[in-house]
């Protein structure tokens, strides 16, 4: 009897170019049901090799003869799985090797694939070459396939340690990949517990699968470690804490971007599957957590040293919890939908106590004291210039967007509305910031790109529901990015530099920022007076002062000085002990010095309206005066350089010879179930009715 399939499954996919000029990924995830009807939901990475060789091709026919032939393939018993797997990939090898043979312009192309089938909550895996399947498990991620490399090749047959085997130059050469000939060996083993033999790993076939399990079935360009800079593109902790946060479609998307956020070198591919009824965990903002342990950790460190300096005069650390505004939770407010089409949008403007003025492109300047309905058309560019703060209240006016999108504009703000998603074909909404400060909020459910421009060029974008705070001002030069809460992170891109925050994080560049270039923790209940809807919430977050220092307060206002005000220096503030979280900015490319020459004099300011981006910076942009922190601005690689691939099919040096078995059709022999091993000589799954259609 056919047993049912997981139909309530989660399926999450995603893909990125990533650093590659081509798109060489392919990726497929589906149920499907095989000729005598056994359901399955089956997933498919491919990773294309050759490059000009037209990769893609490779990666691409791979995922359809895979399908193709479990859909035609005569099981239904749940035991030939495995076999039907091993099946389907060597006729996949097959398929690629002859079209390589056949053109000229393929030769030497080829792909890796991991392949995943699951049925009755039960998981039977195939794997060739590097891409690779991960199990997130009770708070534990765990590869569960190995890599068919050249460097694990060596020091599984005790050639070379480890380190050694990493560091030689084939090491990433891969020795098992469809196409490479017309021989293959399929991996048909499941690791859980890490690297072990084969024969044992190939036992766990028809791994048992649980409540809140995820799979995430990859390519290398994901995990692999980073293009000459330390750590991985997506690290393991990282992949945890995404994928149980998220269901699996914002998983995928989230690891995907965490990926390319960081100059990944290659295609980037993910598909995440969870299981029915999973959960996804509840998750404080980084700050509170990193307070709380920083908290704890002083007053531990505090307690021992009033033991151990007990009767000496010398001054000491004193650590005090102060009650710190450090989150802030957007209220339910009523907020209109606004119609959107290609030929334009409606727009809101509510103004502030003491009023604002609006203007579309060069027309007349209109007075706003009520709420104003805009119509902005394509062609468009509305500019809103604020009015200035009373002295008891702030004068926040409210630009609401399609799609519920709000702009809070700090008293004396100019900003230019220059493109809203959708209207011709916008694929983002832009905003200049001419001077000033503003909210940003994205409202849950949404992931329209909204992008924040300063007259220079330099970028902040937000895409995930969430609140981004921008400040700009032009002397002293400030362009500074508070990534407030957000489901994912925010960018600042500084000098075609990008720099990503999550929550509680902010980082700021020139002359007028107190700390230039460091990504800092952020008292985000400062930011609360820009939005009545906003609520402060208060939580301990450690202050550490000498006993011969003053101890600084909060104020509600930002702590970056306006026009005319004193500059602050970096002696007054502390890099944010979450820094060592933050992930590392990219290397230099060769060639690129490691400091920013600083830009060219000007002696005027765009005017309102100026389009160019290519405006000279005035002479007193970001010089850090703290010498105890290296700026994190380094020069970015391009992303369209070369970069030599790293999975290219090399045959293995001293490796045993690839079984000579080819593929064949299943027989009418039926195949008794058994829970034992399958055979390392991988026939064709046997069927019960008879052989697969051809």
């Amino acid at each position: 009897m056919v047993e049912q399939t997981n139909g309530q499954m989660l399926i999450g996919k995603m893909q990125d170019q990533g650093g590659r000029p081509n798109m060489e990924d392919n990726i497929e995830a589906r149920p499907l049901r095989t000729a005598q009807g056994l359901p399955l939901l089956v997933a498919m990475v491919a990773d294309g090799i050759g490059g000009n060789n037209c990769g893609e091709v490779a990666s691409q026919l791979a995922i359809e003869t895979v399908f193709s032939e479990m859909e035609k393939a005569a099981v239904e018993n749940p035991d030939q799985i495995p076999q039907l797997l091993a099946y389907t990939l060597k006729q996949a090898n097959e398929a690629v090797y002859r079209a390589a043979k056949a053109d000229k312009t393929k030769e030497g192309m080829g792909t890796t694939a991991t392949l995943a089938a699951i049925h009755n909550n039960k998981l039977y895996l195939a794997n060739v070459g590097d891409s690779r399947a991960y199990l997130v498990r009770d708070g534990r991620v765990q590869q569960i396939t190995v890599d068919h490399t050249w460097a694990r090749e060596m020091v599984r047959l005790g050639h070379l340690s480890p380190e050694d085997a990493t560091a030689h130059p084939k090491g990433e050469a891969l020795v098992r990949s469809i196409g490479y000939s017309e021989r293959l060996e399929v991996d048909l083993g499941i690791y859980p517990d890490g690297d072990e033999e084969e024969r044992q790993a190939r036992a766990r076939q028809g791994f048992p699968l649980q409540t809140n399990d995820r799979l995430l079935l990859c390519s290398d360009g994901l995990v692999k470690e980073r293009y000459k800079a330390s750590g991985h593109y997506v690290e393991p902790g990282e992949i945890e804490q995404i994928i149980t946060r998220n269901h699996a479609d914002k998983a995928a998307q989230a690891l995907v971007k965490k990926a390319v956020s960081r100059q990944a070198d290659d295609n980037v591919s993910a598909i995440v599957l969870e299981m029915p009824g999973s959960q996804v965990t509840a998750s404080l903002p980084r700050g509170v957590w990193v307070g709380a342990v920083v908290l704890l950790l002083l007053l531990g460190f505090g307690a021992v040293g009033a033991l151990l300096l007990g009767g000496q005069d010398e001054p000491v650390t004193a650590v005090a919890a102060t009650e710190t505004p450090t989150v802030i939770i957007p209220t339910a407010t009523a907020v209109p939908e606004l119609a959107v089409s290609e030929a334009g949008a409606e727009l809101l403007l509510q103004p502030g106590p003491e009023g604002a003025e609006w203007v579309i492109g060069d027309g007349e300047v209109q007075p706003a004291k009520e709420v104003e309905t805009i119509q902005f058309a394509a062609e468009d560019m509305l500019t809103v210039i604020n009015g200035r703060n009373a002295t008891d209240q702030p004068n926040i006016s409210n630009l609401i967007l399609p799609a519920q999108v709000q702009l809070f504009l700090d008293g004396d703000t100019e900003a230019q509305l220059t493109a809203v998603q959708d209207v011709q074909d916008s694929e983002e909404t832009r905003v200049r910031l001419e001077n000033g400060l503003l909210l940003l909020q994205m409202p849950a459910g949404e992931a329209i790109r909204v992008v924040v421009t300063n007259p220079f060029g330099d970028e902040a974008w937000l895409e995930t529901p969430g609140l981004m705070v921008v400040q700009y001002q032009d002397d002293p030069f400030i362009f500074m990015v508070a990534c407030l809460e957000v489901d994912d992170y925010c960018r600042l891109t500084y000098q075609e530099e990008p720099h990503d925050l999550v929550s509680g994080q902010s980082i700021c560049f020139g002359g007028g920022c107190p700390v230039v270039g460091v990504i800092q923790t952020v008292d985000m209940g400062m930011y609360a007076y820009l939005a009545p809807g906003l609520i402060a919430v208060a939580t301990a977050v450690p202050t550490e002062t000498e006993t011969a220092s003053p101890t600084a307060t909060n104020t509600r206002r930002p702590t970056t000085p306006r026009p005319g005000e004193p500059t602050a220096t970096a002696t007054v503030t502390t890099v944010a002990s979450a820094t060592a979280d933050v992930p590392a900015p990219p290397p230099p490319p060769p060639g690129a010095t490691a400091t920013n020459p600083p830009p060219p004099t000007v002696t005027n300011t765009p005017p309102p309206g100026a389009t160019s981006t290519n405006t000279p910076r005035p002479t007193n942009t970001p010089v850090a005066t703290n010498t105890a922190v290296s700026p994190t601005n380094t020069p970015v690689p391009a992303t369209n350089t070369p970069v030599p691939p790293t999975n290219t099919a090399v045959p293995p040096t001293n490796t045993p010879v690839p079984p000579t078995d080819t593929p064949v059709p299943p027989t009418d022999t039926p195949a008794p179930p058994t829970d034992t091993p399958v055979p390392d000589t991988d026939p064709a799954p046997t069927a019960t009715t008879g052989p697969p259609d051809e």
